[in-house]
């Protein structure tokens, strides 16, 4: 688990003097009854703001930190890298399918070459 940031602890301890403020103005109008269950809730609102300023603060920093880090260039080096890499497979694979199909046509030459001496001969 990762330490608490400054927010959070500010959070918290708001939440609690708020809690503590508000339940002794409950105290002295309404009973005590009533302070125990709004001590409760403001509990669970407040631990509820906590962990959504840590989920919310966490995904903003994970996006800043792959946007503008060095992460970021990486995955954007590695990216070229890997066109520049298909790019000249292709241009090797165009190359030798050119090869290819210049002994196809020196083969279909050579055969044209032979049916002709085929059909002399007999």
């Amino acid at each position: 688990m990762k330490p608490r940031i400054s927010t959070e602890t500010a959070l918290i301890f708001v939440t609690a003097v708020a809690v503590v403020v508000i339940g002794a103005v409950q105290a002295s109008t309404n009973g005590s009854g009533k302070v125990i269950v709004f001590a409760f809730v403001a509990g669970v609102i407040g631990l509820g703001l906590v962990a959504w300023a840590r989920a919310f603060g966490s995904r903003t920093n994970a996006k800043a930190e792959l946007t503008s880090g060095e992460q970021y260039r990486r995955l954007a080096d590695e990216y070229r890298r890997l066109a520049d890499l298909a790019i000249t497979a292709q241009e090797h694979t165009d190359l030798k399918l050119g090869e290819v199909s210049v002994q196809i046509d020196h083969l279909r030459e050579q055969m044209q070459s032979l049916q002709k001496i085929l059909e002399e001969v007999e």
